[in-house]
């Protein structure tokens, strides 16, 4: 039995071992015994992986090279993965070779790069959801001891765009998330520091993404500037949806998610809010209105309010939602109607006929696009609108950045 076996020693007998030499050899030059130079390589072979290995990473071009030397034969991509400890959730394997060396042992060597667009697939993103863990959401404590009017709140981020590259500022995709949640945060303290939230409507998409497919296009296949790839944009947008839906139920007592399409993202933010829908299919007080028609509505007390994006006539919207068959009714029944719309990435309000056209503004800044057009300077902000059940709207709030 050998006595005090290190891993030093070990590391020694490893490193004589491509040597081919004799056990005589392998004794004298580590000052041991044959009998113990044996029992160390019978403790070797049991080892599936030899230090004898060569590693390349290439971070700029997302490249990584290993080959590696171990008593087995990898047979598909998951076992080279895990004995070359490649991320197959963020590489693909393009190449590689094995072959058997003269001391039994097999050499395999893999060429992977970092995932493209294109190489991902519905496999991933199912993988993608079914791993996913929220993030803890912060509430505030706000003294509700005093009593004060419960009304319902709607919460604008309109136009957001995601992965927009803007001109003159370097903005990562975690600040834009953060400045998000800043505005959102802000929008509900305010509002309940004053009154009481019974439910929260919450508007999503109106261009909340970018682009709409993984050629950096929009829905009508207008290129664009972006500063992260298409798949890069949907995970941290999704991300940060569900940050900010947690946050909401957490605040309010009903919270009804409304699906704005638009322009940029019409299929893309379909496709979300059909995953946030079940991923909240077992939460209560949160709801979905998300149907593939690019007009919604809601009815808030004694306020219809119509939804529309707005890259339309907006003249035309109030005759659009008094007349449609499954708005119509309740249009007419209301005392107070109004229509929210974005597009334009600036603030304006006009009336029609006693019909309200609120035109929201934009957290987003401003691109190669609008520069060229002097489509600039727009007061980049968030608004909280608060609706009386009989008075209707009683109060606005904005959140600038």
């Amino acid at each position: 039995m050998i006595m005090d076996i290190t891993e030093e020693l070990l590391e020694k007998l490893r490193k004589l071992l491509p040597q081919k030499s004799s056990k005589l050899v392998y004794a004298k030059k580590l000052g041991i015994t044959e009998t113990e130079v044996s029992q160390l390589m019978k403790l070797i072979s049991k080892k599936k992986v030899y230090n004898l290995s060569i590693k390349k990473v290439n971070k700029e071009k997302g490249i990584v090279e290993s080959t590696i030397t171990s008593d087995f034969d990898p047979k598909n991509d998951e076992e080279l993965a895990e004995l070359h400890k490649i991320d197959l959730d963020k590489y693909v394997i393009t190449n590689y070779w094995s072959k058997l060396l003269p001391n039994g042992k097999f050499t395999s060597s893999v060429f992977s790069k970092r995932k493209q667009p294109t190489d991902y697939t519905t496999e991933d993103f199912i993988k993608f959801i079914e791993s996913y863990i929220p993030k803890d959401v912060t509430i505030y404590n706000i003294d509700d001891t005093t009593t004060k009017t419960m009304v319902d709140l709607e919460i604008s981020i309109a136009d957001f765009h995601l992965a927009k590259k803007f001109v003159n500022s370097k903005e990562t995709i975690a600040e834009r998330k953060e400045q998000y949640l800043g505005v959102l945060q802000d929008l509900v303290e305010k509002v309940r520091s004053c009154f009481t939230i019974r439910k929260i409507v919450f508007p999503i998409s109106n261009d909340f993404f970018h682009t709409d497919n993984y050629h950096n296009q929009t829905t009508n296949f207008t290129p664009q500037d972006v500063i992260v790839e298409y798949d890069n944009e949907y995970e941290e947008g999704f991300d940060l949806l569900i940050s900010s839906i947690n946050y909401l139920n957490a605040v309010g007592g009903l919270v009804d998610v409304v699906l704005v399409q638009g322009n940029h993202d019409r299929t893309k933010s379909f496709y979300l809010a059909h995953v946030l829908e079940v991923v909240f299919k077992d939460t209560p007080t949160v709801r979905f209105k998300r149907e593939h028609s690019v007009t919604k509505f809601v009815v808030l007390g004694n306020t219809f309010i119509g939804y529309h994006h707005g890259n339309c006539k907006l003249e035309e919207l109030p005759l659009l939602f008094a007349t449609n068959e499954d708005s119509s009714e309740l249009f007419g029944k209301a005392k107070y109607r109004e229509v929210h719309t974005g597009d334009k990435h600036h603030y304006m309000i006009k009336e029609i006929k006693g019909v309200r056209i609120q035109q929201m503004p934009s957290l987003t800044g401003t691109d190669r696009w609008h520069l060229d057009h002097n489509y600039v300077n727009n007061i980049r902000a968030g608004l909280a609108l608060v609706y009386h059940p009989i008075l209707g709207k009683i109060a606005e709030f904005e959140s600038r950045l």
